[in-house]
C-alpha cells in the first residue's frame, strides 16, 4: 500500500518537476535586439471562467414537494455511500437484498414488485438488465465516480432513478485522487481529470479499481474485483445555445463463486452515449430540441457470453417558470422497446401543483405496454402542504423475456406533510394492485424466484429535526399493514444522528469540516424472503447499525466507516451472511490548479 500511495504522490508531482527543469538561463548574442516589443499588450486573462453545461436530464419541474429525492454531490461524497443501492437506501420503503458485503449482489426492491419496482436513467438513457436473467439491474455495480446527482422520482409502486454525470463548467483544471482500504484486504483506488476550455471545450475522466479478498470461514463475501472508466468529451459554447457531448463508460467485474450459495460472476458493460442539442436559453428555460443515440452491450459474460442494444430518441420540451411539457420518442433494436413519451408539469394557481407524464411502449414478439401517473399538490396554511399521487401500469416486466400474462395495476398514495424552520415530517399512506413478480436476480443462488404480492395496503413516514447547530435527527418508517410482498417486511425503518459543522469561528476561511453519522436500520419479524425449490423462505427480524466520520480539509476528505457495528448474525437475504464490523477507510483529493 505505501509504494503505491508513494507512486501516486510522484504523479500527481511529476508535472511541477518537469517545469521546474526547464532552462531559463540567458543566451549571449553580439547582435544588438532590434525587435520590436508592444508594451501597451494586456497580460492574458487566467481567471478561470464558468461556462454553461448540458442540462440535466432529469425530471423537468414543478412537482409537488415532496414528490423528488436529490442526492447532491455533497451529501453522495460526504456519506458512506460506496454504490448506487447504499444511496437509494435512504428512500422509504426500500429493502436492499445483500448478497454480502462489498462486491456482492445489492439488489434493491421496492413495494413487492420485483424488477418492475425500479428504472435508472443515466444522463436521460434507460438502463436496461442485459445479465443472464434479463430482468434485474444491480445497482451495486453503477459506478457512482462520475455522479454529481441522483433524483429519485417516488411513486407508490416504483421508483424512477435520474442519475446525472459530472458537468464541469470551470476553465480552471481540477485533478481527483482517491485511495481506499479495509478489511478482508479492500483496496481501492480513484483517478479522476476535468477541464473546460474558454472555447466551450471539455474533457472529463474518472477511473476507479477495487478488490476484496477472500474472508473467513462462512462468510459469504468472496474474492471481487471491478475495473470502471468513464469517459466524456463535449462541446458547448459560451453562449450555450447549441452543443454536443459524447460519453463511455465501461466497467469490468469478476466475482468469485463459493459453492451453490454465493454464484460467480464475471463480465464486461460498456455504454455509450452521444447527445446534440439545440436550445433557446441556456439557462434551462425556454424552449429545447435534443437527440441522443445510445449504445449498451455486454461481454465475456458468465451468464450470457454477448449482447448489445441501441436506442435512438428525439426530445422536444418548453419549460417556463410555471409549467413544462416535454414530448419524447425512442427506438430501440437488439430488444430494448420502442416509446413515445409525453410529461408535462403546471402551478396553475399559487400553492397549486400538477404533474404528469404518459407512456407508450412497443416490445419483441408484438408485445405492448403503457403506463401513467400523476400527481397534486396543495400549499396549505401554517407550513403544511398535502400531495396525492396515481399511477397505471400495464407493462412488461422485462423486454426481452416473455414473462407471465401482462396485467394492470393501479396503486395510489396520499400524502401530509408539515414544514417547519427546525423540523419536517411527511406521513402517507398507499393502496397497492396485486401483482405477480417473475424470477429473481443472478448472483444470489439461495433464491429462485418471488412470490406473488396481494393488494396492499401500507403506511410510511420520513422526517428530520434539528436538535441543535450541527445536530440533525432524520429517518422513515414503511409498514405493509395489509398484503405485502417478499423483502418488504413489517416495521421497516431506518434512522440516523448526523452531526455536521464547519467551525467557522475557528476556521474563517470553512477549509474545514466534519461530518459523524451513526445510523440504524431494523425490521421486525413476520416477513418473506423469496421462495427457494418451491419453499418459501422467512425473513428474520434484523437490525444493522453503522457509523461514517468524515474530516474535510480544503480539497483532502479522510473516511472512515463501519458496517454492522452491533456484531448482528443476522443476514438481508435468508441463506446468506453479512460480516461483522466491516471496516473501510480512506482519502480523497481534489487539486483545482
Amino acid at each position: 500500500m505505501i509504494p503505491v500511495r508513494a507512486g501516486i504522490l510522484v504523479l500527481a508531482l511529476l508535472p511541477a518537476a518537469l517545469s521546474a527543469q526547464v532552462d531559463t538561463t540567458g543566451r549571449g548574442t553580439a547582435a544588438p535586439d532590434t525587435s520590436a516589443r508592444d508594451t501597451t499588450a494586456a497580460a492574458r486573462d487566467s481567471t478561470p471562467a464558468l461556462l454553461p453545461t448540458l442540462t440535466p436530464a432529469i425530471v423537468a419541474g414543478p412537482l409537488p414537494r415532496g414528490a423528488r429525492y436529490t442526492f447532491t454531490l455533497d451529501s453522495i461524497l460526504l456519506s458512506s455511500a460506496r454504490t448506487l443501492s447504499d444511496l437509494l437506501v435512504h428512500i422509504p420503503g426500500v429493502y436492499v437484498a445483500r448478497g454480502g458485503w462489498f462486491g456482492q449482489a445489492e439488489i434493491v426492491l421496492y413495494a413487492g414488485r420485483g424488477p418492475a419496482s425500479v428504472e435508472i436513467y443515466w444522463d436521460g438513457m434507460r438502463m436496461l438488465p442485459l445479465g443472464g436473467d434479463s430482468l434485474y439491474l444491480d445497482p451495486g455495480r453503477i459506478p457512482l465516480g462520475p455522479i454529481e446527482r441522483v433524483d429519485v422520482i417516488i411513486l407508490p409502486a416504483s421508483l424512477q432513478v435520474y442519475l446525472v454525470t459530472n458537468r464541469y463548467r470551470s476553465t480552471a483544471p481540477q485533478t481527483q485522487i482517491g485511495v481506499l482500504t479495509g478489511r478482508q484486504d479492500i483496496a481501492g483506488y480513484r483517478a479522476g481529470y476535468a477541464k473546460r476550455t474558454r472555447s466551450g471545450f471539455g474533457l472529463n475522466l474518472v477511473m476507479d479499481w477495487s478488490s476484496i479478498a477472500a474472508g473467513p470461514s462462512g462468510n459469504t463475501s468472496t474474492p471481487f474485483g471491478t475495473a470502471d472508466l468513464w469517459l466524456k468529451a463535449e462541446y458547448i459554447p459560451p453562449k450555450g445555445h447549441w452543443g454536443a457531448s459524447y460519453q463511455i463508460s465501461s466497467n469490468s467485474w469478476h466475482r468469485t463463486s463459493e459453492g451453490t450459495v454465493v454464484e460467480g460472476w464475471r463480465q464486461e458493460r460498456r455504454d455509450r452515449l452521444l447527445e446534440l442539442f439545440v436550445a433557446s436559453r441556456s439557462d434551462g428555460l425556454g424552449w429545447r430540441l435534443s437527440t441522443q443515440l445510445a449504445q449498451s452491450g455486454i461481454s465475456h459474460g458468465t451468464f450470457v457470453n454477448k449482447r448489445g442494444i441501441s436506442v435512438g430518441s428525439v426530445e422536444a420540451s418548453v419549460v417556463t417558470n410555471r409549467a413544462t411539457a416535454v414530448g419524447t420518442a425512442r427506438y430501440g433494436t437488439g430488444g430494448a422497446p420502442a416509446q413515445f413519451e409525453g410529461r408535462v408539469g403546471l402551478i396553475p394557481l399559487s400553492g397549486i401543483t400538477l404533474a404528469g407524464s404518459i407512456r407508450q411502449s412497443l416490445y419483441s414478439e408484438d408485445r405492448k405496454g403503457a403506463q401513467a401517473y400523476g400527481m397534486a399538490g396543495i400549499a396549505l396554511p401554517f407550513g403544511f402542504s398535502a400531495r396525492a399521487e396515481g399511477t397505471w401500469r400495464k407493462e412488461p416486466q422485462s423486454p426481452f423475456e416473455a414473462t407471465r400474462p401482462v396485467t394492470q395495476q393501479v396503486d395510489v398514495a396520499a400524502w401530509l406533510r408539515l414544514d417547519h424552520r427546525l423540523f419536517s415530517i411527511e406521513v402517507g399512506r398507499g393502496h397497492r394492485d396485486p401483482f405477480a413478480p417473475f424470477g429473481f436476480a443472478e448472483g444470489i443462488g439461495t433464491i429462485d424466484s418471488l412470490a406473488p404480492t396481494p393488494a396492499t395496503d401500507f403506511v410510511a413516514a420520513r422526517g428530520l429535526v434539528h436538535v441543535a447547530p450541527g445536530l440533525t435527527f432524520s429517518g422513515w418508517y414503511y409498514d405493509p399493514v395489509v398484503g405485502g410482498g417478499d423483502f418488504e417486511p413489517p416495521r421497516h425503518g431506518r434512522v440516523s444522528a448526523t452531526f455536521y459543522s464547519k467551525f467557522w469561528r475557528v476556521f474563517p476561511s470553512g477549509i474545514f469540516a466534519l461530518r459523524a453519522e451513526l445510523a440504524m436500520e431494523s425490521w421486525s419479524r413476520g416477513g418473506s424472503g423469496g421462495i427457494s425449490a418451491g419453499s418459501r423462505f422467512g425473513l428474520a427480524g434484523a437490525t444493522f447499525t453503522e457509523t461514517n466520520i468524515e474530516m474535510q480539509l480544503g480539497g483532502a476528505t479522510l473516511f472512515w466507516n463501519s458496517k454492522n457495528i452491533n456484531v448482528t448474525h443476522a443476514s438481508y437475504v435468508p441463506g446468506l451472511g453479512y460480516p461483522q464490523a466491516a471496516q473501510q477507510w480512506g482519502a480523497r483529493w481534489f487539486f483545482t490548479n
